[in-house]
């Protein structure tokens, strides 16, 4: 798995500060004031002024079944890697660590990717030959979102009842973001 940070708002949370200062009628010149202001914001949880402020990533490496997952933070956009127009001949899959020890699981890779080939070399278009793949297949998305949906997402996917895999995916997310928005994304706001 891999998680790649592809753009943020420049100076995010300068910039979340400056424009929440109209809500305060605030000067926005002085850059500890805006310091001030973006850890009273996060203090206070208003966390509306975290939608002016964007990052995008790049994850690859996951599984289907991760994608599935993550596709459901409604509030986060994504595009995913197409197994309708991408072949997957050679495409890898996830193993859980609950099966890392598990020969009927390589064995059930194995043949998904074998009836796969086969499909393909028989003339089935890849949209349908992709339906004997399993979920464990790797795929890769580009996911935006404003810092208050990576706030939500975060928040919900790192718990210990989170399924692992999306999990890793919301810690490293996490870890990124706390470098770029300490102050948002910091231990000291209750995270």
């Amino acid at each position: 798995m891999r998680v790649e940070l592809l753009n943020i708002t420049p100076d995010a949370e300068q910039f979340i500060s400056q424009c929440s200062a109209i809500c305060y009628d605030a000067d926005t010149n002085d850059e500890a004031k805006n310091d001030r202001r973006i850890k009273h914001l996060m203090s206070v949880k208003h966390l509306a002024t975290l939608r002016f402020a964007h990052a995008t990533f790049r994850v690859s490496g996951i599984s289907r079944a991760c994608s599935h997952q993550f596709v459901r933070s409604k509030h986060l956009d994504f595009l995913q890697r197409s197994q309708r127009y991408c072949s997957e001949k050679e495409a890898e899959y996830v193993t859980p660590d609950a099966l890392l020890n598990s020969t009927g699981y390589r064995e059930a890779m194995n043949n998904a990717w074998k009836h796969y080939g086969d499909l393909l070399q028989s003339g089935v278009r890849k949209e349908d030959a992709r339906m004997v793949l399993p979920n464990a297949t790797t795929t890769e998305l580009v996911v935006t979102g404003n810092l208050h949906a990576w706030k939500d997402f975060i928040a919900l996917r790192t718990t210990p009842a989170a399924q692992s895999e999306i999990r890793y995916v919301a810690k490293d997310i996490q870890s990124i973001l706390r470098l770029e928005c300490p102050n948002i994304f910091g231990l000291t706001n209750g995270e």
